[in-house]
């Protein structure tokens, strides 16, 4: 199982694992360069201190020792090299004899040696017109040392940097994690059902955008449960109305209070209620298959003209009862991409629609037109009231029409333009309302040309 450790604790590991890097490259560079320039610093000391020896005027052995603190350290010693290839002084010991052939032959000599395990600076230079040259010599380990304090500066200043990392760590940690935080325990309030939480602002772009993001869920979580809450209240009222109609009349067949002759007009009621509870269902479970992703949609090419006369057969005695006239345009064969069953299914919930709200004397026409070469249209238009303006855009919205029209005319479950607009959605096509030139409404579907 993973380890979970607050993100806090990560920014900190990672600020103090950079400067732990940092520190460490700095010091495998630094070091061995602070020895390495303290040698040749110390190189060049000994060879300027042997170059004021080599320009002095000294005849004897006893001169060179008598100055030779004059010129540098107390662990620095030096010789003489006679023509003949004697040496002599504290450093006579330490140039070999190819050093002093050396030295001899060119008139310097710049050598490190080991001598009795101790590595050894060896500088020579000529005595000009004298014909002897001088050596001096100085250990190593002496420089080194020389430096051991600059190297522990060094060392101290890389932890007070390591230091100082875990201190930024901390605060930027703080900085970043304060405002993560508190989107979590944001998102936790909002899983808990809060909404309309106060949004706060951030400097860092990341934790902006998702302060944001839990504001634009924080909203949406809103209006969706708003949403479900109207549905439900839309539904339960859509139910009770038949629901109560049938108690009625049930109680009244019960207590034998309706008389015999009544009893085929009371049987035809409940049955009207029942279908009208029966189509709601359908309704809904139409929706929620829509809602859903196997939603099956069997595209083919198809005739819409002959779809479109096919479809307004079933609807030609209720608009006959009703007293209007129902048709389709006349119009040649037109090869539309679609499922031939969805499409009756749309246009049965547009004449529904349709035929609800136009009067006796009224007509409904359905019309099918070639928009291009790529589209075409099917129509379904009445000459019943109309919308008001600005409407027509929230005629497909579920239960937008029901809500407005209520009381002014017959409406029905607000579910069955929802519906054909989800359908039409699957098929890849557009379903759009608008007013029609006799003052009622007109729905158009557009739908791809086959091939």
């Amino acid at each position: 199982m993973t380890r979970v450790r607050p993100l806090r604790w990560h920014l900190v590991w990672a600020a103090l694992a950079g400067a732990a890097v940092v520190a460490a490259v700095t010091a495998l560079l630094a070091l061995p360069l602070v020895r390495s320039v303290a040698t040749n610093q110390a190189r060049g000391d000994l060879a300027r201190a042997v170059e004021t020896l080599a320009s002095a005027p000294m005849a004897t052995a006893r001169q060179l020792v008598r100055e030779r603190k004059a010129v540098g350290p107390d662990d620095r010693q030096y010789a003489v090299v006679l023509p003949s290839g004697e040496t002599f002084g504290g450093a006579a010991s330490i140039p070999t004899a190819q050093d002093v052939a050396t030295l001899q032959r060119t008139g310097t000599l710049s050598v490190t040696v080991n001598h009795d395990g101790v590595d050894i600076l060896v500088e020579g230079r000529a005595l000009k017109g004298r014909g002897l040259d001088v050596i001096g010599v100085q250990p190593v380990n002496g420089v080194r040392q020389a430096t051991g304090t600059l190297v522990r500066r060094i060392l101290a200043a890389l932890g007070i940097g390591l230091a100082i990392a875990v201190v930024l760590g901390l605060l930027i940690a703080r900085r970043v994690t304060g405002p993560v935080a508190r989107a979590a325990e944001r998102a936790h309030r909002l899983a808990r059902g809060e909404r309309g939480l106060e949004q706060e602002t951030s400097a860092i772009s990341e934790v902006q955008e998702m302060v944001q993001a839990l504001g634009a869920l924080d909203s949406a979580l809103a209006t969706s449960e708003a949403r479900q809450r109207e549905f439900l209240l839309s539904i339960s009222h859509e139910l009770r109305t038949p629901l109560t109609a049938l108690r009625g009349y049930a109680e009244a067949l019960r207590d034998g209070a309706v008389p015999p002759e009544d009893v085929p007009a009371v049987g035809a009621t409940l049955a009207g209620e029942s279908d009208r509870l029966g189509r709601f269902i359908d309704d809904l479970l139409a929706l929620a298959r829509l809602e859903a992703d196997d939603f099956p949609i069997e595209a083919t090419d198809i005739d819409l003209q002959e779809v479109a006369t096919r479809a307004i057969a079933p609807w030609q005695a209720m608009a006959a009862a009703a007293g209007v006239s129902l048709s389709t345009a006349p119009g040649e064969a037109l090869v539309v991409r679609g499922d031939p069953v969805r499409i009756e299914q749309i246009i049965a919930g547009l004449l529904e629609n349709a035929l609800r709200v136009t009067p006796s004397g009224g007509s409904v026409v359905v019309a099918a037109t070639r928009l291009d070469p790529d589209t075409a249209q099917l129509s379904v238009t009445d000459t019943g009231p109309g919308l008001d303006p600005g409407e027509h855009e929230h005629a497909f919205e579920r239960g937008y029409l029901r809500d407005r029209y209520a009381g002014a005319r017959s409406v029905g479950s607000g579910l069955g333009l929802s519906i054909a607009h989800r359908v039409c959605k699957r098929m890849g096509g557009t379903l759009e309302a608008g007013p029609s030139e006799d003052g009622g409404t007109e729905i158009r579907m557009t739908l791809a040309s086959g091939a």
